[in-house]
């Protein structure tokens, strides 16, 4: 209650979301005054670029800005035509339409074919699935129109439990995760002149992951999904010819068949090689088959390192969706990441089956997810006890954390469940990690091969 001019007004409480806020705000603005204020509500946190002393937002949220101070600055920034979600300098933006992630992808290429991989082709189960595991059966392309994945979730402390609960019943089912951390005598020179070595350990990791089950040799072709600068790739190529000391003058038959294939959305940063293929494209609108058709690859290797989130999901389509299942496909390994970055839509009819044996049966359950798997990476913050109360789950930091890895292992299992269903007789597929968490929190790989 508040006494106004004379009258008792009543004063509305403030949400316990609010002051959780307010406090997140003033903690982050001791620890760096000079941290944009914007707020971003789904992500709940302010945004972590720096900004000017004299504003009170970054250059990208200083639009937003209404003070006197900024007036003159928002003029000088425009929208990116090409995805006004983001602005850019006036000056500087010719330049940046040549560069920007939203810049459209050329289709000129033979292997692009758009939309490709956003469904399996010539699957009459894709549609129908679920309809045998949910009772009563579940429109999904009706239910996905009308839950969009770009919708923010309406956060709920009673819906929060619901799903903590679910995920307990999950973890309780199953055993703890198997750990295969391996190592590559290829690598050895590469480790000790490293100060940090956490990079190469993932990679020497799984480099070892790759030859445990035959699949690291010169007679095999290697697509390296979302491959960056095409590191992993560098790396396999190092242990290959460590382990078959070929070169190009002692074994030039072999090397006409050995190479790799490196597909990422972003712009290529190094020239093409001989023995290398390299695509920007979206691994949504890749035709493997077209992809390797001058190749001519006696097997072929998929491999990548922290796949993000919904691409994972795509490159399984996309080899389901390729001819070389038949007989070129030897196997695949993938270490995961950004379980918050995938698509129930995206998702395989088998992963959502799984899903919803689980629990999770349609796009706004799988929403909740997506949220509360963070949980297993985003560390304390500015809590120093571990303990905020005050959070909307009711659950410690540590709490937290582990409800994040029973989430982000559902979502993980959920595609070992769908390719045993869809390829079991002829591959296996499993999941460990790959590595210790105190090398990389997101230590989960995914690995198929030939039984």
């Amino acid at each position: 209650m508040r006494d106004i001019a004379g009258q008792t007004v009543e004063v509305p409480k403030k949400r316990k979301s609010d002051i959780v806020r307010d406090k997140k705000i003033k903690k982050e603005k001791k620890a760096n005054p000079n941290q944009c204020e914007y707020y971003l509500v789904q992500k709940r946190r302010r945004c972590a670029m720096q900004r000017k002393k004299d504003r009170r937002y970054c250059s990208e949220h200083i639009a937003l800005d209404d003070t006197e101070a900024a007036t003159e600055v928002k003029e000088e920034r425009v929208p990116c035509p090409l995805d006004p979600k983001h602005s850019v300098w006036a000056k500087d933006l010719k330049f940046h339409l040549t560069k920007c992630p939203a810049k459209p992808v050329e289709s000129t290429d033979p292997w692009f074919e758009r939309n490709r991989n956003s469904q399996l082709r010539n699957n009459s189960e894709d549609k129908d699935i679920l309809e045998n595991v949910i009772d009563g059966g579940v429109e999904v392309e009706k239910q996905e129109k009308k839950e969009r994945e770009e919708e923010e979730v309406d956060i709920n402390q009673s819906q929060m439990a619901k799903y903590i609960d679910i995920l307990r019943k999950f973890n309780d089912k199953m055993s703890p995760m198997d750990v295969y951390v391996k190592h590559h005598p290829g690598l050895d020179h590469w480790h000790e002149e490293k100060a940090n070595r956490k990079h190469i350990d993932q990679q020497s990791s799984l480099v070892g992951q790759l030859k445990e089950v035959n699949l690291l040799s010169p007679q095999l072709f290697y697509v390296e999904f979302g491959c960056g600068k095409g590191d992993l790739s560098r790396t396999v190529n190092k242990c290959i010819l460590h382990d078959y000391k070929i070169s190009q003058q002692e074994d030039e038959e072999t090397l006409t068949i050995y190479g790799y294939g490196l597909i990422d959305r972003g712009e290529a940063p190094h020239p093409l090689d001989p023995v290398i293929k390299r695509s920007r494209i979206d691994i949504e609108h890749l035709d493997l088959d077209k992809f390797l058709e001058s190749a001519a690859p006696k097997g072929v290797v998929g491999i990548s390192k922290h796949l993000c989130g919904v691409a994972t999901d795509l490159t399984l389509k996309l080899i389901f969706n390729s001819s070389i299942l038949e007989s070129k496909f030897q196997g695949l390994v993938v270490a995961m990441c950004c379980r918050h970055a995938c698509n129930y839509k995206q998702l395989l009819s088998e992963s959502k089956a799984f899903l919803a044996l689980n629990g999770i049966t349609n796009a706004q359950d799988f929403k909740y997810i997506k949220m509360i798997v963070t949980w297993a990476v985003c560390g304390p913050g500015n809590d120093s006890n571990h303990e905020n109360q005050n959070h909307i789950s009711g659950l410690t930091y540590a709490e937290r954390e582990q409800v994040g890895h029973m989430a982000r292992r559902l979502i993980d299992e959920s595609r070992v469940y769908a390719v045993n269903k869809m390829i079991g007789e002829k591959f296996h597929a499993q999941m460990y990690k790959y590595a210790e968490s105190s090398t990389t929190l997101e230590n989960s790989c995914l690995r198929i091969y030939r039984k």
